[in-house]
This record gives C-alpha cells, structure tokens and sequence, in this order.
C-alpha cells in the first residue's frame, strides 16, 4: 500500500489537551524540542519507527510504551467536495490522508490504533515483492510498510487516477522517492527516482457512510524503475518508455472527482470497459472494430512503452501478447466504475509458447496479475493505463526478476 498525496485540506489531531496542560514556563523547551523532532521525522520520510522494529519488533516496542496508554486517533477534515465520495473511495482518502500527514512522527502503538480506523480486523495486503500480511499489525508494523519506509526513506506521491464504488477503490499514481537502502538484493543508488504504482482496494460498509478495507493489492512498475536506475532486465521496448500521464479530461486531478462522475454514465463504460478487457487479452480481433477510439493512448508499463492510435496498440502491444500465450483467459478478481473510469485487477492466465519480453517461451501454464485502467469517452475508450507483475511471471518460468537486475552492470 502506497500513500498518495491528495491534495491541500487542512488536517487537525483529535486530541489537543497536551498543550493546555504545559505549563507557559515549559512551553519554550517543548517547543523547541518539538521542531526539533518535526525536523527528523521529516527528514526520515517514510522510516517512521524503524529503530524501534529492528530492536525488537512491535510487541517489545508496544510492551515498553505502557500498553495501556490511551491513543488518540485522528481524523482529517476534508473538503465538503469529498463529503458524498463513494465509501471505499472515501476511506481509501482518509486512510491515505493519515499515512501521508501523521505516520511518519508516530510510535508503532498510535499509529496502529489510528490504521486500523480505517483497515477491518481481516485485512489481506497482497503486492510484489514485499510481503503478504493477513492483519492490519502485521502490514503497519512488520510488513510492507515498514520494509518500503526503510528502502525508500523519502517520498512524495501524485495520484492521477482515483475513483470508486462503495465497494471497491483504485488508485494509479507515480511516486518521487529517495532509494536509500538495498530493494530485495538490488543495490540502492542513493538518489532520488521515480516509478509508478497501481493500488486496487475491497471495502465493506461499517455504518450507512463509513467503510473498512479488507483487500489491497499494490503493485510497482518494477521493470519501468529499474530501467530508470540503469539497471534494465527487460529489452528496449519497441514504443517509448517511461512518460505517464493523467486523463486528458477536465475531471479533475486525480480524475475524477466524484462531484463531476455523478453526471456521467458509469454503466456504459463498464460495459465498453469489460469488452476491451476481454476481447484485448482473451479474444484475438483487432482492436479499432471494438472498444478503442481510432486516437487512443495506452500507457502501458515498461517493456511495452505508450501505444498512440490503435495501430500502434495492436501490433506493439496485442500482437506480441497473443503470439506468446495460447489458451489464454481473464480472471477479474476486483472490478468497478467511477463515471467515465472503470479499473480492473486480475489475473492473465494462458500457456506460455512465445517470446514476450524478452521471455522465451518456457511451455509452462502461467498466471499474470494486471492492473488495468480505463478512460471512456463517447462509447470508446480514450485512455488506458496498464501494469503487468513481470517479476511474478519471470518466478514462474524459474527466473528471479531481482536478482537478474542485481547483477545486471550498470548501465549509464
């Protein structure tokens, strides 16, 4: 789960009794002592706590700071334009909020109390390369979001897709981040890098307007990141690389807004959607006779490169993918309109008989997971956006993704 910043609201803590009860001769001291830890916790970024997990994990560090301190949760106060947002939407915004504007400056305690507002008792994380965690603690504490504010100690992330249902929320956004420690044996070039990254969500209600995520599936352009950092496993990509934009749209940045989807037809671009899905990656016609405007844009991950116009898209990006897999299949595992976006994550499953990638086929059945999204515009789709879990696929040939990048000189 990667936070996005989303925007300028102003935050406040529930809990300001503290301050009234300083005294005003120790209120300097407090003060200064204060900036000075703002200053820190701001320059670890997302390290937040990792002295206290690599001495001894949560349950020492929660044994050691009073387990029966009160924890005083949060909440930010958003915009009234978010107020009627679609509940996982909704949640997914809060939850974000708080990783973004309080994590980084709280001890593991406060901010799991503070999480798990927002993350139900079952929650699943599922990603690439991180670890899976089955529990809000076992994500915010010794899992994932631990492992990625160590690697990455600074960051800062734009979302440019961000919509939902009641149900379910994705997000597709690009992340500034500063690579300071070694990321799953690949050397940290210490330097600030970009990559993309996809969040696909599941929610259920709490109460009429609130939910809890009990799903996330997170997923880097590792291929893309790489390549950036000169260390490529995959061959140069026939389209370019590397640029990735928003919706070409006045929706609203992330698009959409919700105040602006309500106007516009959800159910026919899930139905556009779900054809282009099916049709692009288990069917074989040609892709300007069904949901694709002749003038689209795909931005596909690294290793494919942006597809403009749909001869581009079909001989750069299908044609390939056909030819490599036979028998192929869609499973959609998470799937969900906002207005004129609809996002599908899922997995791609077929025989592996061709080259793709740079992969010689292996003959193996093989499942690739997907991140899709789509931008629907007068019956057809304008704008896609796509990443593959190339190292997944690369681990179920027997290769390790990682390691060959690991290896990999260093390319300038």
């Amino acid at each position: 789960m990667v936070a996005s910043q989303t925007g300028r609201d102003s935050y406040q803590a529930l809990d300001d009794n503290q301050t009234s009860r300083t005294s005003l001769g120790r209120m300097a001291v407090t003060s200064l002592a204060g900036l000075l830890a703002l200053v820190v916790a701001f320059a670890a970024g997302r390290s937040s706590a990792s002295e206290v997990h690599q001495a001894g994990g949560a349950a020492a560090a929660f044994s050691e700071e009073a387990p029966n301190k009160p924890v005083g949760l949060w909440e930010p106060q958003l915009s009234p334009a978010f107020h009627e947002e679609p509940i996982a939407k909704n949640t997914v915004r809060r939850f974000d909020a708080y990783l973004m504007q309080m994590a980084a400056f709280a001890d593991p305690q406060t901010k799991l109390a503070n999480v798990e507002q927002w993350l139900a008792p079952d929650f699943q994380y599922e990603t690439v390369g991180f670890p899976t965690s089955r529990t809000p603690a076992g994500w915010c504490v010794s899992g994932e979001e631990q492992q990625f504010r160590t690697t990455f100690n600074m960051s800062v992330f734009s979302q440019m897709l961000f919509f939902g249902s009641d149900d379910m929320a994705t997000t597709t956004s690009y992340g500034n981040v500063f690579w300071k420690e070694p990321l799953f044996g690949v050397p940290a070039p210490k330097e600030w890098v970009y990559f993309r990254v996809t969040d696909f969500y599941s929610a259920r209600k709490t109460t009429p307007t609130r939910g809890q995520l009990y799903y996330n599936f997170m997923m880097i352009d590792f291929a893309d990141l790489l390549r950036r950092v000169g260390r490529p496993v995959l061959p140069k990509a026939a389209l370019p690389e590397g640029l990735v934009l928003t919706s070409e749209a006045d929706d609203g940045v992330p698009a959409p807004l919700s105040v602006v989807a309500r106007a516009q037809d959800s159910a026919a671009a899930q139905k556009v959607s779900l054809a282009a899905l099916q049709e692009d990656w288990a069917g074989s016609g040609p892709a300007h006779t069904k949901a694709w405007a002749s003038s689209m844009i795909f931005y596909g991950p690294g290793g494919v490169g942006t597809a403009r116009g749909t001869e581009q898209y079909q001989k750069h990006v299908l044609e390939p993918f056909r030819a490599a897999f036979a028998e192929r299949q869609v499973e959609t595992k998470i799937f969900g309109c906002e207005g004129n976006y609809c996002g599908a994550f899922g997995e791609l499953r077929g025989r592996h008989v061709g080259t793709w990638l740079g992969l010689k086929a292996s003959g193996k059945p093989v499942a690739i997971r997907f991140a899709f999204h789509w931008h629907v515009t007068d019956g057809r789709v304008k704008e896609g956006w796509a990443i593959f879990d190339v190292p997944g696929l690369f681990q179920q040939v027997g290769l390790d993704f990682f390691a060959i990048a690991a290896e990999t000189p260093m390319q300038i």
